[in-house]
């Protein structure tokens, strides 16, 4: 997932939004976004300087390609928006392919080259549209933050919207879940080793009324803490209650994973709130995994946080330390709350099947997790031959689109029976020594 800018950006963009002046002339005029999706992995490898190097060349690059009155601005970090004045829709979007192509030959910066990685909205207006550059530049943010799986890394064609949102819609979180829109999906986790399902993921969905389908980070950033709250309540309800039905319809799902963070784990009732759900839904707490980010863990902590973890740890609940690798985890944090799974951070997973960095970097995060006696997750598993190398080298287990992508509930039981057949004919994986 995509978080660079989701969770810092849109409170620029927003802003940014608040000073366009109120009375804007209004104009038949396409707006392009562009947004750069490995916009983590690029400040990792970077650093500050570097990477504010790469969007001020990114910036040049897409303005010497185009008409000096057709402006480029940096909305937010790795987020681009090119005004296309006068232009038909034909004509706009083919002059957003070519930005889009142009924006993504390889660069180098500070010695080093990397390839940005574009994927962009066009929202054209409508004969009769008398849009403003702020609903355009809003209706863009709302089509970035809600593109397919399909969609990314292209261009898609949107015509403005003027009802995409409205005070008709659900307001907040909190109201989308007393109406029961936000539900959990699922995205399985499979052992490398023998190919059963270890687990599932749950990610929360809003079923919005008007915009599909939407993914956290079209909602999260402009989330309240009650949001959090009641978001974190609803997922850990609806998962435990799921743990029943796979239990009632034969299937052995040992696990069901759910997203922590230092918000809920700052209430000083979180733990004993969560171990009564727990109990009234009699559910063992092993079979509960509370994911959290590195973050959560060490000193960064609140004391109720770290009480609330070391509460759970000690009733039976499981902890995993989510996108190993992109921050801090101090090994005593480890060792005290008794992590017991890490899971490794797509940024590492990606191209790991031919790339001699990754597998490094992987190598050694699995040496660490077999010294402290911990296992390992690979997560962001995009294609067959990253799972058989991670297979092979001796991950424990994996989960990405290479096995299946989040699904309803409902969808889960076709997916058992189905992995269970594969099993079934599934030829074993040697572990290799990459060492």
């Amino acid at each position: 997932m995509w978080t660079g800018f989701s969770r810092c950006g849109h409170a620029l963009i927003k802003g940014m939004l608040k000073r366009l002046p109120q009375s804007q002339p209004r104009a038949k005029h396409d707006l392009l976004m562009l947004r750069l999706e490995n916009c983590d992995s690029l400040q990792r490898h970077l650093g500050g300087a570097g990477f504010g190097h790469l969007l001020v060349n990114l910036s040049m690059r897409l303005s010497r390609a185009i008409r000096s009155e057709d402006p480029v601005r940096i909305a937010a970090p790795g987020l681009f928006s090119v005004i296309l004045k006068d232009r038909s829709e034909a004509e706009a979007m083919r002059i957003a392919q070519r930005l889009h192509k142009d924006a993504q030959r390889p660069a180098t910066i500070s010695g080093q080259t990397i390839t940005p990685v574009f994927s962009g909205v066009m929202i054209h207006p409508s004969a009769s549209s008398d849009a403003t550059l702020s609903e355009l530049s809003r209706n863009a943010l709302f089509r970035l933050d809600s593109l397919a799986p399909n969609q990314m890394g292209a261009i898609t064609l949107f015509d403005h919207d003027p009802h995409l949102y409205g005070p008709e819609l659900p307001a907040s979180v909190s109201e989308a879940i007393s109406k029961n829109q936000i539900v959990p999906y699922f995205q399985p986790q499979i052992s490398c080793h023998t190919g059963l399902v270890t687990g599932f993921e749950a990610l929360a969905r809003w079923h919005h009324p008007s915009r599909g389908t939407l993914a956290p980070a079209a909602f999260m950033p402009g989330m309240t803490p009650q949001d959090h709250d009641q978001l974190t309540r609803t997922m850990l309800r609806q998962s435990i209650a799921a743990l029943k039905q796979w239990d009632r319809a034969g299937w052995q799902v040992p696990t069901v994973s759910v997203n922590i963070s230092n918000c809920e784990l700052s209430d000083l009732h979180f733990a004993q709130n969560l171990l009564w759900e727990l109990d009234r839904q009699d559910i063992r707490p092993d079979r509960l995994v509370l994911e959290v980010l590195e973050s959560v863990a060490p000193v960064t902590s609140t004391d109720t946080a770290r009480e609330n973890l070391a509460c759970l740890s000690r009733a039976g609940c499981r902890l995993d330390l989510d996108d190993f690798g992109t921050g801090y985890a101090s090994l005593d944090a480890i060792r005290k709350f008794g992590v017991n799974r890490i899971k490794i951070d797509r940024s590492f997973v990606f191209g790991c099947d031919v790339d001699a960095a990754q597998q490094r970097m992987i190598l050694a995060i699995l040496a660490l997790a077999e010294r402290l006696e911990i296992s390992t997750l690979a997560e962001g598993v995009e294609t067959p031959e990253e799972h058989a190398f991670l297979a092979r080298i001796g991950c424990n287990e994996v989960q990405g689109y290479a096995i299946a992508r989040p699904m309803p509930l409902v969808e889960t039981f076709d997916f058992l029976g189905k992995q269970s057949t594969r099993v079934d004919r599934r030829p074993p994986i040697l572990k290799r020594n990459f060492g």
